[in-house]
């Protein structure tokens, strides 16, 4: 009886019901290593692309194992000559290309579309069952098949990678839906997820303290630059690419805060570059005829702040604006200075600067923040102890108003005595 050739990184493995079940395994040159301090493990690259395939059960049916691992085979030579996988008409892979071709998706900021990509490229190699996720028709996906995933990558990668995964997913079968003559794709199955709206801990707001002395070890250092980014970011809670005016990948530049904006003791202005929103904040007020000032310390740290060109936050030397390596080395460098935690974030500064201002009892940051949305700042506006205090004081002031008024009205319902 002749024996059926098995096609390329085929293993047959005999279970102990007798049965024979088929693995395709990658063959040593394709696997990924582990990353010595991380443990994780890394994809093999080849033209600058990962390696799309991975080893994968294929069953006890020979006819199935062996359909499957010719899919395989082809996807593995084409990434190893460069050539690229086949992709599918109609499948998640062929949808994903089809909306990163869509004006939906290019019109968005360059960050925006590289971290679009980055969780699409990872999605379709999410290994299934039976091939990958990219592999999958589109409009074959259901509501169970996203729950599952969502649930694998919660514990593989963080509640906050998974949400963000599941809100691209939302975002490209939404726009599918809507041209469903093209994507055939009629349903979608990650609306109404109720998915986690951030992580359990998100980015570490900076305290007070640890901004004080952070801009002071700034200054000692030599770097007013920072020290002055860091106001604008706690005291205007900004975030770091508008405080800095970096340039997006594509080379749209971002406008940063300007001097020609900045009027001493008056008002500053600045445009949200993610909201288009603009924003004029006033500096100052007039109470009982004196004139109090309402940002002291960001105007003290523009005080001290050389005008070296158009732009506030510039190099100290050069007088050209930062690069975010620039920003992010100087910034590791004061922290470590100051003895300040390694999780400190720059982005905590717009986080520690919102949380303050709810601590101080402000309910809407947007008129500060420049928020569009009022739900959208709870991201920012951290819950603390100094609310738990607030509410508790609110709550013990409330229930000794009711106790009192309860006995007023019990005292005046009781008769007195000798009274008929």
């Amino acid at each position: 009886m002749a024996t059926t050739k098995l096609p390329r990184y085929v293993r047959p493995v005999r279970l102990k019901n007798g049965d024979t079940a088929y693995y395709w395994e990658l063959p040593a040159w394709a696997r990924p290593t582990v990353d010595a301090k991380t443990k994780r493990k890394i994809a093999c690259v080849r033209n600058g692309v990962s390696c799309p395939v991975r080893s994968e059960n294929l069953g006890t049916d020979l006819a199935k194992a062996i359909d499957r691992a010719a899919v395989q085979n082809d996807a593995l030579d084409g990434w190893r000559l460069g050539s690229g996988p086949k992709v599918t008409p109609g499948s998640v892979t062929w949808l994903f290309d089809w909306y990163q071709g869509q004006e939906r998706f290019t019109s968005k900021s360059a960050k925006t579309r590289k971290d679009y990509k980055q969780i699409m490229d990872r999605l379709r190699e999410e290994p299934m069952k039976v091939g990958t996720l990219g592999q999958r028709k589109a409009s074959a996906v259901n509501a169970a098949a996203a729950d599952k995933l969502y649930g694998r990558w919660k514990k593989n990668h963080g509640t906050r990678q998974a949400t963000y995964a599941m809100q691209v997913c939302r975002l490209v079968w939404n726009w599918a839906l809507r041209h469903h003559d093209i994507t055939g794709v009629t349903f979608n199955p990650f609306s109404k997820m109720a998915l986690a709206s951030t992580a359990a801990e998100g980015n570490r707001p900076t305290t007070r303290a640890e901004y004080d002395l952070y801009r002071e070890t700034a200054r000692a250092l030599g770097y007013q630059s920072m020290a002055t980014a860091a106001a604008l970011s706690f005291e205007l809670c900004q975030r770091v690419w508008d405080v800095f005016g970096f340039e997006d990948e594509d080379g749209v530049k971002k406008r940063g805060f300007v001097w020609a904006d900045y009027i001493e003791g008056v008002s500053i202005a600045y445009s949200q570059s993610k909201t288009g929103k603009p924003m004029d904040i006033p500096l100052s007020e007039m109470i009982d005829g004196e004139l109090i000032r309402l940002f002291p310390v960001l105007e003290d740290e523009l005080a001290r702040t050389e005008r070296k060109a158009l732009v506030i936050v510039v190099d100290d030397v050069t007088g050209l604006p930062l690069t975010y390596d620039q920003m992010n080395k100087r910034h590791r460098k004061i922290c470590a200075e100051a003895g300040l935690p390694k999780a400190m974030t720059f982005t905590g500064f717009r986080h520690g600067g919102s949380t303050e201002l709810g601590d101080a009892g402000v309910a809407d940051l947007r008129p500060i923040t420049g928020h569009l949305q009022l739900n959208t700042t709870a991201i920012y506006n951290k819950i603390s102890k100094e609310k738990a205090r607030e509410a508790a004081s609110r709550r013990l002031e409330y229930v000794r108003r009711l106790s009192e008024s309860q006995s007023e009205t019990l005292s005046e319902s009781v008769p007195k005595k000798g009274v008929k």
